[in-house]
């Protein structure tokens, strides 16, 4: 094996060589990937800095729908109709909830009361906009028929992509008790109702 001395313009070209080796490993290894990984966490922070906005607005908007639902001023409105009126209540029930996506109502005995019925409704729908659930409940709450809302809740069902960004189709599912009165003063018939004992009769009952 020969062994040479290497002249100093030789020995400065392999120590140039060296270091742009060593410059290139740096950037294919370390510094390319890690700028390429930020620029992915950035451009995914604006979409997800944009849907946060967007579900704060939603739950703002919510609250205050609810707020104003819930605390509205206790006042009789809508008709005091004899008993039977649930074919009434429930076809104004139905087109209430037409603009829901899904719907479900699931109904309580009638409850006879001295001379008021009330009668008890629990429905659950879905609609894809909150304007379409703000409407459906202030149709309800405007019912011709005496009614009160009570025991509402509203939360969002939401889908996530494969990205893990969110999905533009969401949908709004909302929770309420209605309850209808009706007056036994006019009913034609009782059947199907259900009479509270008066405290009279408990008291008497307990004496015996």
């Amino acid at each position: 094996m020969m062994n040479r001395k290497f002249t100093a313009r030789e020995a400065w070209l392999l120590l140039l060589l060296s270091v742009m080796l060593l410059a290139l490993f740096y950037y294919l290894a370390l510094y390319r990937p890690v700028n390429l990984e930020v620029e992915r966490c950035a451009a995914l922070q604006v979409p997800v800095e944009e849907d946060l906005e967007l579900q704060m607005m939603k739950a703002t908007r919510k609250k205050k729908m609810v707020d104003e639902l819930e605390n509205a001023p206790e006042k009789q409105q809508g008709e005091l109709l004899p008993y039977n009126n649930i074919k009434n209540e429930i076809t104004d029930l139905y087109e209430a909830l037409s603009p829901a996506a899904t719907y479900n109502l699931s109904f309580s005995e009638a409850v006879a009361s001295g001379n008021i019925v009330r009668r008890d409704i629990s429905i659950s729908f879905q609609a894809d906009t909150y304007q379409k659930v703000r409407s459906i409940l202030e149709q309800m709450h405007s019912s011709p028929y005496r009614c009160i809302l009570k025991d509402l809740s509203i939360s969002v069902n939401k889908s996530r992509g494969e990205a893990g960004g969110m999905s533009a189709a969401e949908l709004i599912n909302v929770n309420v008790n209605i309850t209808f009165y009706e007056t036994l003063v006019g009913a034609e018939n009782t059947n199907g109702l259900v009479f509270e004992k008066q405290e009279s009769e408990s008291e008497n009952e307990g004496q015996e």
